[in-house]
């Protein structure tokens, strides 16, 4: 059972150029289980999370779901894998900020998620194949203005990933190569509605993973993705960059050094109507100031490129926090951050402050 409770306060709660600060109280609690069986293992997870805004209570957040996984050794170097999940997110965003009056709504969304995965030990190395569909259906907006009737605001999607890999050893590490399609699905009848359109993307990539004896472990891997759409514009670049590394870096007096950077094409969670060009870099530094306590601060940049209009987002954020070790695992955290939003339009930049403690542990 994992368990994590706080309060905190920010000065753009709806990160937008409104700039409206708020307080929020949050909770979160999650069971994770497994049963081993003869040849196979079935693990699975519930969990329920509330967001509380008591300035904005329209923007109060809710889920709940749950995630099943099965596991079975079909031979010696053969393995199965099913995965399926269910999650309900209730929650709400401003619509409209008038002079003296703001127009918020709630809806609920179901986001589904279904995956079947094979790995074989077989030609020096191991092989996996995994298929997975999700789907996200949208909930119609209930608005806190009397007479404007619920409607759909933006639209659903499905988006099916089939990935397929070969990973082996090479010198002292390991080395791989990945093959990855993706299609998103848009109902014709919120094509045109809600402006999002389809997309398909392929993958080719080839990575390498390490762990040297002075406390480094590398993880890097590149590749090309290429994406088609009938709704693409004739002078969109097709084939772009596939790019992510990590490297962990064990240095002196308990400290630990991270550098992470990733370029990919994204089709499901976006702002454009049919894919972003996702690029982004990250450093963070991990250091234990005491025997319980460790002070941790993060830095990251992330830049959008948006594919069906011409327009660019950048986002840096920062962080710093404190985190107290109590006893049976539990820990207390102090946390600071501060994000930065520039974009195209001008008028749509703005930046958020925020301050949150936090309570969490398991049992």
């Amino acid at each position: 059972m994992d368990y994590k409770v706080g309060m905190g306060w920010s000065s753009n709660i709806f990160q937008d150029p409104t700039q409206l600060s708020a307080a929020f109280g949050e909770a979160k609690l999650a069971l994770r289980g497994s049963l081993a069986l003869e040849d196979s293992q079935l693990a699975y997870a519930l969990s329920t999370s509330a967001r509380r805004v008591p300035k904005y209570r329209f923007a109060d957040q809710r889920t709940a779901g749950f995630e099943v996984g099965y596991a079975y050794d079909v031979g010696k170097a053969v393995k199965l894998t099913l995965k399926g999940g269910l999650e309900r997110r209730r929650n709400g965003d401003l619509f409209l900020a008038l002079p003296g009056a703001l127009i918020g709504y709630r809806k609920d969304d179901v986001f589904a998620t279904a995956s079947a995965g094979l790995t074989a030990d077989h030609w020096g190395g191991r092989n996996h194949l995994t298929a997975a569909l999700s789907n996200l259906d949208r909930g119609k907006a209930h608005f806190t203005l009397t007479g404007l009737k619920p409607t759909q605001l933006e639209a659903g999607y499905s988006l099916l990933d089939v990935t397929g890999g070969h990973i082996r050893p090479l010198l002292s590490g390991e080395v791989g190569a990945t093959l990855q399609y993706r299609a998103s699905h848009i109902a014709g009848a919120e094509r045109k509605t809600f402006g999002r359109f389809p997309a398909e993307t392929l993958r080719g990539s080839l990575a390498y993973g390490r762990v040297y004896g002075n406390g480094i472990t590398l993880m890097a891997e590149a590749g090309v993705v290429g994406i088609t759409s009938p709704h693409l514009g004739e002078t969109v670049e097709r084939a772009r960059p596939f790019l992510k590394g990590e490297v962990t870096w064990q240095l002196p007096h308990k400290a630990v050094l991270k550098a992470k950077l990733a370029r990919d094409l994204q089709l499901a969670d976006i702002d454009d109507p049919l894919a972003e060009d996702m690029r982004m870099i990250g450093l963070s530094l991990e250091k234990a100031v005491t025997e319980k306590l460790t002070l941790t601060l993060a830095y990251e940049q992330a830049y959008s490129d948006w594919l069906y209009y011409d327009y660019r987002t950048r986002t840096k954020s920062a962080a710093a926090t404190l985190t107290y070790r109590l006893p049976r695992g539990a820990t207390v955290a102090l946390e600071y951050s501060h994000l930065v939003r520039r974009e195209n339009d001008k008028a749509a930049d703005f930046t958020v402050d925020g301050l949150a403690v936090r309570f969490a542990g398991s049992f």
